[in-house]
């Protein structure tokens, strides 16, 4: 027996010990938690979950467990099971699967840590985590604002812009700063219009097209301003002196 011919019954020895290792990680059951409806942040959670696995093709059933309490099972794919943290006391919980195919294997899943909270418990904890973002978010506009706004007073142009942007009036094509107390539905807000006084439902309008409205309202105004009456020429006065005549008669 030559070299290359014990190198390829190396090879297919190698191969054939191998496809058992790779046949038992087919049969693993994977584990995994959905948050439905609820608060979840790290180990914490609290409302509404569904358990999930992935496993074999010859998966049959699946059973679900809290601790070593089973809580239900499935028998068709997808195999999932909803559940509700409420319904269970408070604190660490262990959650896990077995899985059973159609061969009479029994697979044991991963297992799940998790802490179930209270209600409250979630509520303050999305208060805190919502509320930094809110004054961050809002601070950061009106700091932005402020800036903006700043720069156009000492180059003596008009505020058009607010922490909510600007828009242009639908009616007198001039632009305004969108009101604090202006109400949204879906994209759109209900404002009124400083300048008209048209209610309307505005959009936040970019720079460049807010400049450019504010550009053409002031050249209308100064367009006005400078506007002189044109003096009649020498017919039209004689004309004008003719008729006052004949009153004077």
């Amino acid at each position: 027996m030559n070299k290359k011919t014990t190198w390829l019954h190396l090879i297919w020895l190698w191969l054939w010990l191998a496809l058992p290792l790779y046949a038992q990680d087919d049969t693993s059951l994977q584990l995994n938690l959905r948050r439905d409806f609820g608060y979840g942040s790290g180990a914490n959670m609290q409302g509404t979950f569904s358990f999930r696995v992935e496993g074999p093709d010859n998966l049959d059933r699946v059973a679900f467990f809290i601790d070593d309490t089973e809580i239900g099972s499935d028998n068709e794919p997808p195999f999932r099971l909803q559940f509700k943290t409420d319904n269970y006391a408070l604190g660490v919980h262990t959650l896990s699967a077995v899985g059973y195919t159609s061969a009479g294997q029994e697979i044991q899943s991963n297992r799940i840590t998790r802490n179930f909270v209270s209600p409250s418990a979630a509520g303050k904890t999305i208060i805190w985590l919502i509320v930094p973002l809110l004054v961050l978010s809002l601070g950061g506009r009106f700091v932005t604002s402020w800036i903006a706004n700043r720069g156009r007073q000492q180059a003596g142009k008009p505020i058009i812009s607010g922490p909510l942007g600007g828009t242009i009036c639908v009616r007198c094509k001039r632009p305004f700063a969108i009101h604090l107390w202006s109400f949204r539905i879906v994209t759109a807000r209900g404002d009124r219009c400083p300048h008209c006084g048209k209610w309307q439902w505005v959009h936040r309008m970019p720079d460049e097209l807010l400049d450019a409205a504010a550009e053409a309202t002031a050249a209308a105004e100064a367009q006005k301003e400078t506007a002189v009456v044109t003096p009649p020429d020498d017919e039209a006065r004689h004309r004008r002196q003719l008729e006052d005549s004949r009153f004077d008669n």
